[in-house]
């Protein structure tokens, strides 16, 4: 789906939950990959488990570094509800290289 989408002109921006998903995806077009680090534990949803602040700057690096792999110009954003509270933010953009962080609602 992310290679026919880029060959009719269209922007690409898939998740990737892992390295070999965010090579996939950088070998068949995409221009953008969402290294996702999984679900928040809170809300009503929230999930039992997540993953550390730690874990999860190691994990967007290894994604981000797949797809750099693949392709040096892809834009590699992070997403992950965990993420986004007081300063752990900073702590992902200077635990990481070559890399946005965005936040999605």
């Amino acid at each position: 789906m992310i290679s026919r989408a880029h060959n009719m002109g269209f922007l690409t921006t898939p998740y990737a939950f892992n390295p070999e998903e965010a090579a996939a995806m950088a070998k068949v077009g995409a221009h953008i990959i969402v290294a996702h680090m999984g679900l928040t534990t809170a809300g009503s949803f929230g999930a039992k488990t997540t993953v550390t602040l730690d874990d999860s700057a190691v994990r967007v690096q290894a994604i981000a570094d797949a797809a750099l792999r693949i392709n040096p110009d892809i834009i590699v954003l992070c997403h992950g509800v965990h993420l986004f509270s007081g300063g752990l933010l900073l702590y992902i953009v200077l635990g990481t290289r070559m890399l946005f962080v965005v936040q999605i609602i």
